[in-house]
């Protein structure tokens, strides 16, 4: 065999080699979202605000915290518990949960929060 076709031949696998999933994609997304939810928790943490609204922020936090598992423990059953035809729906919904509670993250307890998708209301998945 030719020695310079070795390195075209080798290219597709190394390729297909280098793609992400879809999984792993969101999963990416899920890991940047705590990142940014644990940030602003410690921020709140050190600040000098008074204990009643830093309080209330970290509730707020909690609250997004608490989807944020939800969503999370629902990310990790895709695989195992929804068929294959619908996945790329439950990723997609679930992407879009980790983008809202990113959205919602420097709002206040008393702003007015961008609402989780319809699809996941109540912190359960739902691709009805």
């Amino acid at each position: 065999m030719n020695a310079r076709l070795l390195p075209l031949l080798a290219a597709p696998a190394l390729l297909g080699a280098c793609t992400v999933s879809r999984h792993d994609q969101v999963k990416a997304h899920a890991q940047r979202t705590e990142r940014a939810l644990v940030s602003e928790r410690d921020r709140t943490i050190r600040s000098d605000t008074l204990a009643p609204a830093r309080d209330a922020r970290l509730g707020h936090l909690s609250t997004l915290r608490l989807s944020l598992s939800a969503a999370n423990i629902a990310l990790g059953s895709v695989p195992y518990a929804i068929d294959e035809p619908k996945r790329p729906a439950a990723y997609d919904v679930l992407d879009e949960v980790y983008s809202t509670i990113e959205w919602n993250i420097p709002l206040g307890p008393g702003d007015s929060l961008k609402p989780l998708p319809r699809q996941f209301q109540g912190n359960v998945l739902r691709l009805d």
